[in-house]
């Protein structure tokens, strides 16, 4: 006995997801989230499901929030259950930049899409983007490319992001839901990653 049996209805309806505009008081949804599936906090034999590589501080995720950068999948009662990020590229000389990004400017120099180096191009950083297991499968990644694509392309030709030559899973809906190309590879920290691009329009 114990313990919550589910019925046809919930199964056959279960609770609604609302994707919006993240604000300032996700925040703190926004960093739990991350954290739960950053590398290091995924058991190795989970790691296939999909996993973040980078954890970011609370001004970073305020700061892209701020800037309209955010997005979020929310439940019934307001519990962040997934989210992406689009945000401009950072200045190169900005402080506490991590090497992944660092490289990534780098690589946008010389790297080309279209014919024409990345950084010729309006072009933005897309990700992170994580879902929590619980929603998955729920439409909850269509969304959120929908709502990218529909709120950037006017004000950016082009997104790119990195993702870990070990995530398998995100390598792979990556280039096949979004056409994304690899262009490159690059180590940081001791870890592989693909540089990834995309159009938007």
């Amino acid at each position: 006995m114990g313990g919550l049996r589910r019925t046809p209805r919930d199964v056959v309806n279960p609770p609604a997801i609302e994707v919006r505009r993240a604000e300032l008081r996700d925040v703190p949804g926004l960093m739990t989230l991350e954290a739960r599936y950053y590398v290091v906090n995924v058991d190795p034999a989970d790691r296939a499901g999909g996993f973040i590589s980078v954890l970011h501080s609370t001004d970073w995720f305020a700061a892209a929030v701020d800037s309209g950068g955010v997005h979020v999948a929310v439940t019934a009662d307001d519990a962040v259950v997934g989210f992406i990020v689009m945000t401009a590229p950072p200045d190169r000389a900005a402080a506490g930049l991590s090497p992944i990004i660092r490289t990534m400017l780098e690589l946008a120099e010389t790297l080309e899409m279209n014919g024409r180096p990345i950084v010729a191009a309006r072009y933005a950083f897309r990700g992170p983007v994580c879902i929590d297991e619980s929603v998955r499968g729920r439409g909850v990644y269509s969304a959120f490319n929908a709502v990218i694509r529909e709120t950037y392309r006017d004000q950016f030709e082009l997104a790119v992001l990195f993702v870990a030559a070990d995530n398998s899973r995100s390598l792979h809906t990556t280039t096949s839901t979004l056409s994304a190309r690899s262009l490159a590879e690059f180590e940081a920290d001791g870890r592989r990653y693909h540089f990834l691009a995309y159009n938007l329009g």
